[in-house]
């Protein structure tokens, strides 16, 4: 009767694999996991000393620079994901991060300090917990005074991220299976395999284009299993296989042609879905996303080697009086003759891109507050002089900021909208700049 010698080995080696792999990965990453989240519980717990009378300080004299410096601090931490403070009533103050509420439903804080509601957990460990410290400010008389308190939130993301020593664990559990592994291998096969697959081997490794099927492989092998099966498929594929050499060799070179032609086009519409992806369709200027993308890259840019930054937002005056006149097609031309004043105005340096409706934004690397002042009225006065279709002449009010020490992109981006903002209250047709001295 035939034995089923792979079965057998199968379950042999891959019994003792599974035992070993299982027993000492599982205890190895189950100390890992508890040791360092102990760790990171002791870690957040010591943020009340670091940070506790920053924020009771800044609550007590409500002062909400300090407070969103420190709040933004805290969260710059590797360990934390979210920050929240309230004040006695349990008045949310500041937010930063994901965080949750009195009912536990998960929120994440905008730009602007406003809650929204998180996207649910797609990961297997994306539990957050959270350790709220009381703010008491302790008086020069020694009387407390309770302000509010404060909320530290972190994942189980940051634990298992964190599992840094984790990796020698995991590197001896490797060395052990596999040792444990390679002796199975040598006894079993050995014992079962090493004669048949040595003589396999040898004739496998005669074996080329010009001899395949000229001559038969018999084993030298007691019993009838599942080698002597295999070697006879062995002998029937090597028959058939000098017969489908010639027309799989033409059949390869059709098929890597025809893989090498739709490389080149997969090439090609990947690189035409990117240019629509960041380039607005009306216009053919930079869009919003593509905009947003460039000024992250300076800010960060300026912020790592230094060197200036400004912004130049502009805006079509009156520009719903040309819809309403004329009609949304006449505005979309003089919004495509803007863009192309725009574009042959700025230098090769600059990006610009349509920033949502009729304004537009000029980002000026390596550009000091005056350069881009010049630059803007250069610009302001080509697009005066211009003479649209349909409409006559249009005029446009720019408002122009300079990147300051360690200023964000966003006050950066607010501080030219107020700019442009006092533009058209001047009556238009103007350029106004919003210095950063503040922020000095």
């Amino acid at each position: 009767m035939k034995s089923n010698l792979a079965a057998r080995l199968l379950r042999i080696i891959f019994g003792c694999y599974f035992i070993v792999t299982l027993v000492v990965t599982c205890v190895q990453l189950a100390a890992e996991y508890r040791h360092t989240q102990e760790r990171l519980s002791e870690e957040i717990g010591a943020m009340q000393h670091t940070f506790g009378p920053g924020i009771t300080g800044a609550l007590w004299r409500f002062n909400g620079e300090v407070l969103a410096s420190i709040v933004t601090g805290v969260k710059a931490l590797p360990i934390v994901i979210g920050v929240k403070v309230e004040d006695e009533q349990g008045k949310l103050l500041r937010a930063i991060g994901t965080v949750d509420d009195a009912a536990g439903r998960r929120l994440e804080a905008g730009a602007n300090g406003a809650l929204v509601p998180a996207a649910a957990p797609a990961l297997l460990f994306d539990h957050i917990f959270s350790r709220s410290f009381p703010a008491v400010y302790v008086d020069e008389a020694g009387e407390r005074h309770p302000v509010g308190r404060w909320t530290v939130y972190s994942s189980q993301q940051v634990v298992v991220r964190q599992v840094a020593y984790g990796f020698f664990l995991i590197l001896v559990n490797s060395v052990i299976k596999t040792l444990a592994l390679w002796f199975i291998f040598l006894y079993v096969i050995k014992r079962t395999l090493g004669q048949p697959l040595r003589q396999m081997s040898d004739f496998v490794g005669q074996l080329n284009i010009d001899n395949i099927g000229d001559r038969h492989f018999v084993l030298k092998d007691k019993g009838k299993h599942e080698l002597h099966q295999l070697t006879d498929k062995l002998n029937q594929m090597a028959d058939t296989l000098r017969k489908s050499v010639a027309e799989n060799a033409t059949l390869y070179a059709e098929l890597k042609e025809m893989n090498r032609t739709l490389e080149s086009q997969v090439a090609e519409r990947t690189s035409e879905l990117q240019r629509v992806a960041s380039t607005d369709m009306l216009t053919g200027l930079h869009n919003r996303r593509k905009l947003d993308e460039v000024l992250g890259y300076e800010v960060e840019r300026v912020h790592r080697y230094g060197g200036g930054l400004s912004v130049i937002l502009l805006d079509i005056d009156h520009f719903k009086h040309t819809n309403d006149s004329y009609g949304h097609p006449a505005g979309d031309r003089v919004l495509a003759a803007v863009a192309a004043i725009l574009r042959s105005g700025a230098r090769s340096i600059d990006s610009v891109g349509r920033w949502g409706g009729e304004e537009f934004m000029v980002i000026c690397p390596q550009t000091e507050l005056d350069g881009a002042r010049a630059l803007a009225e250069m610009l302001r006065l080509r697009i005066a002089a211009a003479d649209f279709p349909e409409v006559g002449r249009k005029t446009c009010s720019f408002g122009v900021a300079a990147l300051g020490p360690e200023e964000t992109l966003a006050t950066l981006v607010a501080r030219a909208d107020a700019a442009l903002y006092r533009a058209k209250q001047a009556g238009r047709n103007a350029v106004e700049h919003d210095s950063n001295e503040q922020l000095l």
